[in-house]
């Protein structure tokens, strides 16, 4: 048996396995993937990301290879409810064109594209970061101890067997999984809400859509009730079903005329390829993680599709960690830093199933239980990019506070000369930006700077392009951030505000600065530096 080192260990290599090797690999961290399957999804899946998705992306930098590959693939970005496909009686849920203006909210907006194709992606950049991506290969054993993980691997093809010893191991092995199973880790939430056959067949509709455009179809009649999504010659049926009565009971034959009944075309050519039962769920683990070993996507929590939150809220799961991860393997951060993985994002998980769940209920009627039933929906918008990280539930993200614990409000701001979104200054760790009386918060941090740390003074209006000063031509970044000319913020590699200053800090600045960086990398509150010390 072979034996191999790597700092982290994923186990799982669909979207957030994938996503985490990316994130993690582009910090310099050594990562082995192991994904039981011989290569990426075949399934559509996730039919698109949400623009908070793409900023990670977008810092991550791929955000334009994402949009490259993908527009084409799916109808349209509507939701539609219709009695089928070519039915003339049908009407919008959500028009293509009624999607809200997010250019003041974030530099990057909502991508349609389904996980089949989205997943190549990831793996090709992640590879290219250096990922060590093993497919075909899955988990045999692993043992978690005060000094690392030890992992065997097993070759599903050849049955080779290999010894990886990781510091870290990320469980995103879905939401049947092994790892939070071993663990000893329960899920609460109303469980599971319906089962579902989702049912992929190849059918060229040809110009019987009559340039409708829709991202998801809801279809209604007496031969066919559920979802269809149309990707090019394929369709993506999804039905529920009895579980008492077995998936068998979608035979080809079967599957052919639940494709001609939600297509409304008696005569149309149809070629079965797959059956996939899956269930529509709400759960959040009880933790997530445990010792050396974190939970993260569907091994985390799942919800059902309606807002398609699931996906998005995984990939930030990942973004989330990725760079906790990497400060504390590169020495930056201490070990404590690890345990706001599962402070912050087990609440955000907590309050974005429950949005999933609204949305369903108000969008598709669906029926929820008593628990649940009285959630109040959310601005789709503010679930996106308002989710806050103290506790606070979700703020208006088109008004946002720029407090701690917020995520930075995107402003555009012009360095040497170019336009560059506040989104693009923490791309590459984390940033300190002070206003134009605020030199000595860059002083200060310049006698802390280190690679995981930047800082910038924005200036009060435009600036010419050799000023060593961020340009603010539309003097938004004080009021968006709630500081003063004097004063300052730091904002964490995944875009939320970990301390902020409203104003100067006289002779203190070193030491409030100085306790400032310490409490983000320990992993402190930052809005109990900000009160006692400023």
């Amino acid at each position: 048996m072979s034996h191999h080192y790597t700092e982290v260990l994923i186990v799982g290599g669909s979207l957030i396995g994938l996503s985490s090797a990316l994130f993690l690999s582009r910090h310099g961290v050594s990562v082995i993937l192991a994904e039981r399957h011989a290569g990426t999804s075949i399934h559509p899946r996730t039919p698109g990301y949400n623009a908070r998705t793409m900023e990670l992306f977008r810092a991550a930098g791929v955000e334009e290879a994402v949009r490259a590959a993908g527009p084409w693939r799916l109808t349209g970005s509507g939701l539609l409810w219709a009695e089928s496909l070519t039915s003339p009686n049908h009407r919008w849920l959500e028009r293509p064109s009624s999607r809200q203006d997010l250019s003041a909210v974030s530099p990057c907006d909502d991508v349609m594209l389904s996980q089949d194709v989205l997943e190549p992606v990831l793996r090709e950049h992640a590879e290219a970061f250096g990922a060590d991506l093993r497919f075909g290969t899955e988990l045999r054993a692993y043992d978690d101890g005060p000094d690392g993980v030890t992992a065997v691997l097993a070759d599903r093809a050849t049955g080779a067997r290999t010894m990886v010893h990781a510091d870290y191991l990320i469980a995103a092995d879905g939401t049947d999984s092994k790892i939070r199973r071993k663990l000893g880790i329960g899920r609460s939430g109303v469980g599971v809400l319906e089962h579902v056959a989702g049912i992929m067949v190849r059918a060229d509709l040809g110009s019987a859509l009559r340039d409708r455009s829709f991202a998801i179809c809801q279809v209604n009649n007496p031969g066919f009730a559920g979802m269809v999504r149309v990707t090019g010659d394929t369709m993506a049926l999804h039905v529920p079903y009895d579980p008492a009565d077995g998936v068998g009971q979608f035979t080809a034959a079967r599957c052919v005329e639940l494709a001609r009944a939600a297509a409304g075309i008696p005569d149309l050519a149809v070629k079965p390829l797959e059956v996939l039962p899956w269930q529509s769920t709400a759960a959040v683990a009880d933790w997530f993680a445990d010792g050396r070993v974190f939970l993260a996507g569907d091994a985390a929590h799942v919800m059902p599709p309606a807002g398609a939150y699931g996906a998005n809220t995984g990939i930030q799961d990942a973004a989330n960690l990725a760079w906790k991860l990497a400060y504390v393997l590169n020495g930056w951060a201490e070990p404590s830093l690890l345990e706001t993985y599962d402070t912050e994002r087990r609440p955000v998980a907590t309050l974005t199933v429950e949005q999933a769940l609204a949305t369903g209920r108000d969008w598709f009627g669906a029926e929820l239980p008593p628990e649940v039933a009285a959630v109040e929906l959310v601005d789709e918008v503010s679930v996106k990019f308002g989710y806050r990280y103290d506790g606070a539930g979700f703020e208006d993200a088109h008004h946002p506070t720029g407090d701690p614990g917020a995520r930075a409000p995107h402003v555009w701001l012009r360095r040497r000369g170019r336009r560059v979104s506040t989104v693009d200054l923490w791309a590459q760790g984390a940033v300190l930006l002070a206003g134009p009386e605020g030199a000595a918060w860059t002083e200060a941090a310049a006698r802390l700077i280190g690679p995981w740390l930047s800082s910038y003074q924005v200036a009060d209006g435009p600036v010419i392009p050799a000023s060593p000063l961020l340009g603010d031509p539309e003097r938004r970044w004080a009021t968006a951030f709630g500081v003063t000319g004097g004063g300052a913020v730091l904002i964490r590699p995944d875009g939320f505000i970990a301390w902020r200053a409203a104003e100067p800090a006289g002779p203190h600045t070193d030491a409030v600065l100085a306790e400032a960086v310490r409490a983000l990398l320990s992993g402190q509150v930052a809005e109990h530096v900000r009160t006692s010390l400023v």
